[in-house]
């Protein structure tokens, strides 16, 4: 079964249907702000290495977002954003009114940074936002939470309530019509020099504590229960949490797990736990009681020695998932946004090692740090990634206050751990085309052909659809194999009708015709300077 788009039903009658963000009934028109049928006739779908027996001279190539034109979207203006229009939350296309909406972390400015230690993780207060065309963003003024000069603002939860509050996963089920909106989020009362108390519960054990909570409107929020057992992800302050379609839960955190030989910690690293950051992954059947976290995504031999990872936000599409994955380059202190896609939601894999979300210059909003919002929304024909990108790093390594210094490079740098920086960041987005994310490529380029050979397959007599992108003076080619990978007559290389041009979904032609004969099984790809993004078996 291909990834992401066998014609699996993923919309059934009278099932509700869980979107991460959204659940819905399976009857509602307004799903595709988070959902995209790869199988639907319209799309084709993305590739992964099981699909194949064979490559030869073929890579993978990774697609590149595309920064929203209106970035920032919204900056920081009020005194409690002042110093960062944070992400650490969830941005949806809400399918109960229409509106975008976002909920996530602000902080006031730090002006002078005369210590060694920024303020802003003491100061996190969840604040709310609205768009109606997901581009234009204001802050509507509640009136839970006053401000001195302001009666209302748009925080939704002040140090008071029970602390800070980071990293809100909210969930809309449109199910339930008096309570539809419920959130996850990480609360600290400890962090903000409070009584450790959130509302009328308990505080955390550790420094930091999941709290539920529910809304009849996404404004004003309830208070259920917490810290949920386990406290999802245990103690670590990033955790966010997904309901999956038969109502479990699921939480994606950061994990610092034991150093392995030829890990690496950099110097200057703000990094109290000595180990790389790394993504784990715990489950529930009810959201109150959560298993053992088991690691998902870390360090590989194939990253660089010091690489880490601190966020791993997943969309659900048929066949598995699609995901963006904060990657911390810590000997730069930057933040940037690879791709990655699993089958099952616990083994992943990624295309490139490259960014898909690069930095932009430092100074610029995302030249520093790129933090994603709770999950990528797939709209149409574009999967929308909102992000919170600082115009700075993670942490300084330059200051000489930061003794001892080690010269390195023709430079000095800070020889010791050092605090992060405060995050001054802007709300902004970027788009990909949802059904070219990634694509197989010929490795070498040019006039040197690439090949790849498809694991068995029964088409049935159907016919071949591909999504391919033909480079000027190339042409894509494939030719029909039976059970011993001899070319069927009639369907070979030779006999196929060349393909050039662009098409998000074009039919194969052979000699023999449209219709695959009795005995193919599989598929020779043939590539010239041609990009392969998806096939597909279309029946008659």
């Amino acid at each position: 079964m291909k990834f992401l788009l066998k014609r699996a039903a993923v919309l059934c009658l009278n099932i509700p249907l869980v979107l991460f963000g959204i659940v819905a009934s399976g009857q509602s028109n307004k799903l595709s702000s988070n959902n995209v049928n790869y199988g639907d006739g319209n799309k084709l779908p993305l590739l992964m290495p099981d699909n194949f027996d064979s490559f030869r001279l073929v890579s993978w190539r990774v697609e590149q977002g595309v920064p929203d034109e209106h970035n920032p979207l919204i900056t920081p203006a009020m005194p409690w954003d002042a110093g960062g229009i944070m992400a650490h939350g969830t941005v949806i296309h809400d399918p109960i009114d229409g509106l975008w909406k976002a909920w996530q972390v602000s902080t006031p400015a730090e002006v002078r940074y005369e210590g060694l230690e920024a303020r802003h993780e003491s100061l996190r207060r969840l604040t709310y936002l609205e768009s109606k065309d997901g581009v234009n963003w204001y802050r509507p003024m509640l009136p839970f939470v006053g401000w001195p000069g302001y009666d209302s603002t748009n925080i939704i939860f002040d140090l008071n309530s029970g602390g800070t509050a980071v990293y809100a996963s909210v969930i809309v089920d449109t199910t339930k019509k008096e309570w539809p909106y419920e959130m996850f989020v990480l609360r600290s009362p400890k962090a903000a020099g409070m009584t450790n108390k959130v509302g009328h519960l308990p505080g955390p054990q550790e420094k930091l504590g999941t709290y539920r909570y529910r809304s009849k409107d996404g404004k004003g929020w309830e208070l259920v229960e917490g810290p949920v057992a386990a406290s999802i992800g245990g103690g670590a302050d990033v955790s966010y949490v997904y309901r999956e379609p038969d109502g479990s839960y699921m939480s994606y955190y950061k994990t610092y797990p034991k150093l392995r030989p030829g890990d690496r910690i950099i110097t200057y690293d703000n990094n109290p736990r000595g180990g790389l950051r790394s993504i784990a992954r715990r489950v529930s059947p009810d959201g109150s009681k959560w298993g053992n976290g088991n690691l998902v995504l870390a360090r590989d031999w194939r990253d660089p020695d010091y690489a880490q990872f601190l966020e791993l936000c997943p969309v659900k599409v048929n066949g598995g998932y699609v995901a963006l994955v904060t990657y911390y380059d810590a000997s730069i202190q930057t933040m940037s946004l690879q791709l990655a896609a699993s089958r099952d939601g616990i083994n992943w894999w990624r295309p490139d090692r490259r960014p898909a979300l690069p930095n932009p210059p430092l100074g610029d909003y995302g030249g520093g740090m790129i933090w994603q919002m709770h999950h990528p929304i797939i709209k149409n024909d574009s999967m929308y990634v909102y992000y919170a990108g600082s115009e700075g790093l993670h942490g300084d390594f330059h200051d000489t206050r930061l003794q001892p210094q080690i010269k390195v490079g023709g430079e000095l740098v800070s020889g010791i751990q050092k605090p992060t920086l405060p995050f001054n960041t802007a709300l902004c987005r970027a788009s990909w085309q949802s059904d070219r994310l990634w694509a197989l490529v010929p490795s070498a380029g040019g006039p040197t052909l690439g090949e790849a050979v498809t694991r068995s397959e029964n088409p049935a007599g159907g016919r071949l659809m591909v999504n391919v992108d033909v480079k000027n003076g190339g042409d894509f080619r494939a030719e029909l194999l039976d059970r011993r990978g001899r070319p069927i007559p009639g369907f070979t290389a030779e006999d196929c009708q060349k393909i050039t041009g662009d098409h998000h979904k074009i039919e194969m032609n052979w000699k023999g015709g449209k219709n695959a004969p009795s005995g193919a099984v599989k598929i020779r790809f043939i590539l010239h300077r041609s990009f392969l993004y998806g096939y597909d078996w279309k029946a008659d």
